[in-house]
């Protein structure tokens, strides 16, 4: 996205395209098969006489994607809690922190001089290729990113999703803001404490296990946030009460667009240490296929599959469910309206996107 023919744009655009085209794509040995772009990205308006423009900064958005062999090995941000851990800090920025263009600048009312930056990519594609590993022998419990707000949200964003306590050490620094609020590239990943040895084995034969250091530990059934750094507490709080915090625009945007009775509510809920939040108690086997009997017995499930202009995806989506063991049946509205097809003889309907 760009204000092409703005003072300045234009070389911006061209330095990123090259640097994203012939620097990065190559050393990351990817490529990006297709792109949508607006060169327009600026208003010009005239008002009692005076005239106005706005022009956007250039902005540049890229969309991964990459084939998932087995969807169970995957891990979310939600942290174990039924067993000892320890919380390691991937540093892809081999010990830079630069604070440029970061929520914590945005929060001092700064822009900030060095931004973050992938200067070496090869450390990315290690990082990648090792994560693969660590996955495929499930040696990873849980994952967050770094780069969107620094290592201190990524942490605490574990901790809220899963309504757990902290115990955090950032080692030395010279720079403890830096350390925690810099949105280098990164993560924090959770592996099982008896592990640590073999999952530090794993990064050190990527070549990256010098950037690899524990940085926490996980306690169940507390609530509280600390964190120390340079053998100084930094910060000593309620987990409950920075969740409360972390929610407040949220919170305030919901009882604007939905009942505020419940938005109270929900905010309250933060404070009660019983509620697991957003959890799942299993009442079945997952190992279990439950689609086998009703495949093999004939008694598949009537399933209607809404079939419409507009609608995408609707074939993958009756495919998914045969596999799951439905019996889809494409249908339109026509279907409905001339009484080809009635609602009353299908046990679900699904409709797609579009």
């Amino acid at each position: 996205m760009a204000a092409a023919g703005e003072v300045g744009q234009d070389a911006d655009l061209f330095q990123t395209v090259q640097a994203v085209t012939l620097d990065l794509c190559p050393a990351l040995g990817i490529s990006i098969p297709v792109g949508k772009d607006s060169m327009s990205m600026s208003s010009r308006w005239t008002q009692n006489g005076n005239h106005f423009s706005v022009s956007s900064p250039m902005s540049l958005i890229i969309t991964a994607f990459a084939p998932v062999a087995d969807v169970r090995r995957s891990v979310t941000p939600v942290l174990e809690t039924t067993q000892e851990s320890v919380l390691l800090l991937i540093d892809l920025a081999r010990g830079k922190n630069r604070l440029g263009g970061s929520a914590l600048a945005q929060v001092f009312g700064q822009i900030g001089n060095e931004v973050p930056d992938l200067d070496h990519p090869e450390d990315l594609r290690a990082f990648f290729a090792a994560t693969r590993e660590l996955l495929a022998h499930k040696l990873a419990l849980a994952y967050h990113d770094r780069s969107d707000g620094g290592l201190v949200v990524a942490l605490v964003e574990m901790a809220f999703a899963s309504r757990c306590s902290l115990e955090i050490d950032i080692g030395n620094t010279d720079d403890v803001l830096a350390m925690l609020f810099s949105e280098e590239p990164g993560a924090v990943i959770q592996v099982s404490k008896k592990e640590v040895e073999r999952v530090q084995g794993i990064f050190e034969k990527a070549g990256i296990g010098a950037w690899v250091r524990p940085v926490g530990s996980v306690i169940d059934g507390s609530d509280h946030i600390r964190i120390v750094g340079n053998d100084t507490v930094l910060l000593e709080a309620s987990r409950a009460g920075l969740h409360q915090a972390w929610s407040e625009l949220t919170s305030r945007m919901q009882g604007l667009r939905d009942n505020p009775e419940c938005t109270v509510q929900e905010v309250g809920r933060l404070k009660d240490l019983s509620d697991p939040g957003l959890s799942a108690t299993l009442t079945f086997d997952p190992a279990h296929n439950p689609a086998t009997r009703a495949i093999l017995g004939g008694q598949r499930p009537r399933l209607a599959v809404l079939r419409e202009q507009g609608v995408n995806g609707h074939m993958e989506m009756a495919a998914a469910f045969d596999r799951a063991g439905f019996a889809a049946v494409d249908v339109t509205m026509s279907d409905l309206e001339d009484g080809r097809h009635h609602l009353k003889n299908f046990q679900g309907l699904v409709a797609c996107g579009g």
